[in-house]
């Protein structure tokens, strides 16, 4: 073997040697983590270890940004997550008290999509319930978080989705006969860390404003609502009008969000509503409604047998008296 060639066959061994250690080296270190992630909870105090006797030793704030530097599993078999926060201060807590950047970004875009849809629906969580990125409850790698019962959200959307075979996870709280999982689209207001998502429907009861809490049609049931306005009376006192939408509570079509919408118009002198406007159609969310002082305009996206979408639009007014006068517009194809 040549001098050349032992110094090549020597460098390589070298070389090699050095790989070996390198990777014995990042094995060793696998426990030191950086992964960015969020913290949940309004308020999170972090502990000096992960023994149920350890002190604590500083607090953070929901959405505050940090590092996970470490995981371990507690004595009660737990999983913790060591982390450095926005400050350099170090500490652990429960894995459960932070969401990743990851999923914190999907929610956030979510939110983008949806931003400039109205509300059509107030509701609030019957039980504890999961936060999902996409309407798919066959999995629990979209689960965002897990929403507490009595949470307020926005619902802007509804989407049927095949049910699967297996069942429902205990956490989405649905109903199992129908062959068809109901999911809704919501925001979540003053929740900063994940605005938006999708969670299974039959979790939630609606928030219906009081003064129409009680005026749903016969056989139908209220399943969303668009305040069109304010009236005042003579003797100081107001009330609202509200487009509502109703769905039969039997015997509907499972595709629709509602079958009939109306106007429930608030009467000054008589301190009581009276229906102005009344419409049967096969509708689905998101309806608008746009004002421009006492005049605006709604559109309806209606659905026909072959599920083809078209928009109907209705022109609305509030006349002398706080009387609210609807008429039809035009109808087109989507």
């Amino acid at each position: 073997m040549s001098l050349t060639l032992r110094r090549r066959v020597r460098l390589l061994g070298i070389v090699s040697q050095l790989i070996f250690l390198s990777m014995v080296v990042s094995c060793s270190s696998g426990q030191s983590l950086n992964e960015t992630a969020f913290v949940l909870p309004e308020r999170l105090r972090l502990r000096s270890s992960t023994a149920q006797a350890s002190r604590f030793v500083t607090e953070l704030k929901g959405a505050d940004k940090v590092t996970i530097t470490g995981r371990a599993t507690s004595e009660e078999g737990a999983p913790w997550v060591k982390i450095k926060g926005p400050g350099g201060e170090t500490g652990w807590a429960e894995a459960r008290y932070f969401v990743s950047n990851e999923v914190v970004e999907q929610s956030r875009r979510l939110e983008e999509e949806i931003r400039n849809i109205p509300t059509q629906a107030i509701g609030r969580s019957k039980a504890t319930l999961r936060l999902r990125l996409t309407p798919d409850r066959t999995v629990d790698s979209n689960t965002a978080t897990l929403l507490p019962a009595g949470t307020l959200m926005e619902i802007v959307g509804r989407r049927r989705v095949p049910k699967n075979s297996q069942a429902a996870s205990s956490a989405d709280n649905g109903p199992t006969e129908s062959k068809h999982d109901d999911w809704l689209l919501i925001r979540l207001q003053g929740f900063a860390v994940l605005p938006a998502g999708w969670i299974y429907g039959g979790s939630v009861d609606l928030e219906i404003p009081p003064d129409i809490f009680y005026f749903n049609s016969g056989g139908r049931r209220i399943s969303g609502w668009l305040k069109i306005g304010t009236t005042h009376g003579d003797d100081g006192r107001s009330g609202d009008h509200y487009l509502v939408m109703e769905r039969k509570t039997s015997g509907g079509d499972d595709r629709v969000d509602f079958d009939r919408v109306k106007v429930l118009a608030y009467e000054p002198v008589s301190r009581s509503y009276s229906t102005p406007f009344r419409e049967d159609l096969p509708g689905v969310f998101p309806a608008t409604l746009k004002m421009d002082g006492t005049k605006g305009k709604v559109e309806i996206i209606t659905i026909d047998a072959d599920d083809r979408k078209q928009t109907r639009t209705y022109l609305i007014e509030i006349i002398d008296g706080g009387k609210v006068v609807v008429s039809k517009q035009t109808e087109g194809k989507r």
